[in-house]
């Protein structure tokens, strides 16, 4: 993130929304947000609310019902609607992203075409650059249109929902894409996203839009431990302070477990997950033991020491 906290974006008093039987509805109270260069800000709200009606309006291509958009920055927009003309390549898509800046004639030079072919690099996609579009998985396709905007050359990203429909690793990889470019290449990255679990993790900002029409913006940190994302999301049965979901006990036996590193943390998610509870001074004790990158539990109940060669094996053996 800018040290300098240049703003490249900001809104003064802007109201969104669309008209319907000539009446202006307006989707959130006036907005004065600030973008800065070199942020990855994510936002977040529930379904509905407003947030692809918000980045059109900053992108530009939905005009205001008050207020306004100042944009310091040239700015490009990645919407999740579908392509036509799935016989393109990746390199076709990419170049497009040089139209704007194009003359009459739609000639590209030598930096036009260094442009894309960097744009192409930094989303790594040189392997494909010559596949066609209908060759494509989703995730693919959704690095090519983030190549697309890169190639625009443009300061301000506003990416609506990147990661939609995607597997786990093809999201964790857009959002790590996300952040290194805000990072190496100082520009400013607005998404609209459900991803909270990577939000959490790679944001910046968060700009949280909220049920009475309010956008509450801050840190990951601070809205998770003052309460703000349990009021909006009401999480049901998920604790966010910890990143997990909340199992009641139901086992008598009650568990401690000696260890450290991602195998504890592991071992009491199993063992809170199949229902036992985990007390410091627990009769039945369970010691992790790393030995040559070989792990090992060892069980000691009723004076007796059994080992184990896995979590699955502890389990069967505490259950009976």
């Amino acid at each position: 993130m800018s040290d300098s906290a240049t703003i490249a974006l900001q809104t003064t008093n802007l109201e969104v929304g669309y008209k319907k039987n000539n009446q202006n509805h307006v989707l959130f109270e006036p907005l004065s947000l600030a973008l800065n260069q070199g942020e990855l800000v994510c936002f977040m709200g529930s379904n509905g609310i407003g947030k692809t009606t918000l980045i059109k309006t900053l992108a530009g291509i939905q005009p205001p019902i008050a207020g306004k958009v100042t944009r310091n920055y040239s700015t490009a927009i990645v919407l999740t609607d579908k392509i036509s003309g799935s016989l393109m390549t990746v390199r076709d898509l990419v170049t497009y992203g040089r139209y704007p800046h194009l003359n009459w004639w739609l000639k590209l030079n030598d930096e036009d075409r260094q442009l894309i072919e960097n744009a192409i690099r930094k989303v790594h996609l040189e392997s494909i650059a010559d596949k066609q579009l209908s060759q494509l998985s989703d995730g693919q396709l959704q690095m090519a249109m983030i190549a697309k905007a890169l190639a625009q050359d443009a300061n301000i990203l506003l990416l609506d929902e990147p990661t939609a429909h995607l597997d786990l690793n093809n999201r964790v990889e857009i959002m790590n894409l996300l952040r290194l470019l805000a990072r190496e290449t100082n520009k400013t990255i607005l998404v609209a996203t459900h991803e909270l679990d990577l939000a959490l993790q790679t944001a910046d900002k968060i700009w949280l839009a909220t049920q009475d029409k309010k956008i509450v913006t801050g840190i990951p940190e601070d809205l998770v431990l003052d309460g703000t994302f349990d009021t909006v999301f009401q999480l049901k049965g998920f604790d966010l302070k910890t990143g997990k979901i909340s199992h009641a006990p139901y086992r008598k036996t009650l568990v401690q477990v000696e260890g450290s590193g991602p195998e504890y943390l592991w071992t009491k998610n199993a063992l809170e997950r199949n229902g036992y509870e985990l007390e410091a001074d627990a009769p039945t004790i369970i010691r992790i033991l790393t030995l040559s990158d070989k792990i090992n539990w060892e069980l000691t109940h009723n004076n007796i020491n059994t080992k184990f060669n896995s979590l699955a094996e502890l389990l069967r053996a505490l259950r009976n």
